[in-house]
């Protein structure tokens, strides 16, 4: 691990200005980022990163295929599909209870949204409900969709697609919004306590804005991240076969 940290460390050196104001505990950690960079890139054309501007951007059918082997409790509730326009998304319900069996289209809006090693939240304000007995699965929904977002980046064979809601995560603000606290969801704590290349990999992540455009969530990358990303793409380019990894992360 020293050789490959100092080899790493040698290469920084000679990028120039932007790599050698890295701090120690960057070039330390460079290992992992180029790490992180390497599984954006496997995934391939469901998944883009700006590198330039900081900006991720995932394909909303991706998160769809998650959401199908969400394992649903409740019966009555058959699936959970996200679709997404220009500033806002919606989730289509399909559910039989009672008698009623169809389609609820709820649309939402992200008002806030932070993912760090301190705070992981995000905060949804729903529009108008098409049905009043739905708001009894708005617990579930949000839960449902914000597993299914942070599962992208986790193995598919693990059980975190089978994670039990915990109704502390979940806090119904006095505006109508609702917000979820990943750091009590204790599946995702044990997920984000894990090591990488000696490095806490989640702690690594750091996003500040959470937003929509057609077809497609989009995720922006903090200002610190983005630099350090930049930095790791740079190393990774003067390496054999570097040149190849900025086209495998921006793909669209």
């Amino acid at each position: 691990m020293k050789d490959n940290r100092r080899s790493i460390k040698n290469i920084a050196e000679k990028l120039g200005r932007g790599a050698k104001s890295a701090s120690e505990e960057i070039r330390e950690r460079l290992p992992a980022y180029i790490e992180l960079l390497k599984t954006l890139a496997r995934l391939g054309k469901n998944i883009s990163l700006d590198v330039d501007n900081g900006v991720l951007k995932i394909r909303e059918g991706f998160v769809n295929n998650y959401l199908s082997e969400v394992s649903i409790e409740d019966k009555g509730l058959r699936s959970i599909k996200v679709s997404c326009e220009d500033g806002n998304a919606s989730f289509s319900i399909e559910f039989k209870k009672l008698l009623f069996d169809g389609i609820i289209k709820m649309p939402f809006t992200v008002e806030h949204f932070v993912f760090n090693k301190d705070e992981r939240t995000v905060t949804f304000k729903f529009g108008e409900k098409k049905i009043d007995k739905v708001n009894n699965y708005y617990s579930k929904i949000l839960f449902w969709f914000s597993l299914s977002v942070i599962s992208i980046f986790y193995d598919k064979g693990d059980g975190i697609k089978n994670s039990i809601f915990s109704q502390d995560s979940l806090t119904v603000n006095p505006d109508g919004t609702h917000t979820i606290d990943l750091n009590k969801i204790s599946e995702l704590r044990e997920l984000f306590s894990k090591n990488v290349v000696n490095v806490r990999y989640w702690d690594l992540i750091s996003m500040d804005k959470l937003s929509f455009e057609k077809g497609l969530i989009t995720l922006r990358l903090s200002r610190k991240l983005t630099n350090i990303v930049r930095t790791a793409i740079g190393i990774v380019e003067v390496l054999p076969k570097g040149r190849f990894i900025r086209p495998l992360l921006n793909r669209f």
